[in-house]
C-alpha cells in the first residue's frame, strides 16, 4: 500500500508543477503527502536521496507565506528534482524487490 500511494503523491505533486501550480498553499500540502508517504517506507537507508530531495523543498516552502509562489526557476527545478527523485525511488524498489 505504502510503495502504491508513494508512486501516487510523486505523480500528484510533478502533475501540479506541470500544470504551473506555484503558490505555497497549493504545493506544501502535496510535497508534506510524499514526505509522508517516503518516510513510512519499510527498510528505506537513513539517508535516502529521495527523501533528502523533498525535504530540502518542503523545508524552503515551510520559510515562505501560504500567498507566496515560488518562481519559474525554482518550479523547474522543482520538478527536476522531484523527477530524479522519483527515478531514484522505482531504481531502489527494482534492486530490492
Amino acid at each position: 500500500m505504502t510503495v502504491a500511494e508513494t508512486v501516487s503523491n510523486f505523480i500528484t505533486i510533478m502533475d501540479a508543477v506541470k500544470l504551473e501550480q506555484r503558490a505555497v498553499d497549493e504545493l506544501q500540502p502535496l510535497l508534506s503527502d510524499l514526505m509522508e508517504s517516503l518516510t513510512r517506507l519499510p527498510e528505506t537507508p537513513n539517508d535516502f536521496e529521495p527523501n533528502r530531495k523533498v525535504e530540502k523543498w518542503l523545508k524552503k516552502l515551510n520559510a515562505m507565506r501560504a500567498v507566496d509562489e515560488i518562481d519559474e526557476e525554482d518550479s523547474r527545478q522543482l520538478y527536476l528534482d522531484l523527477d530524479s527523485a522519483y527515478s531514484q525511488f522505482t531504481r531502489y524498489l527494482k534492486r530490492n524487490n
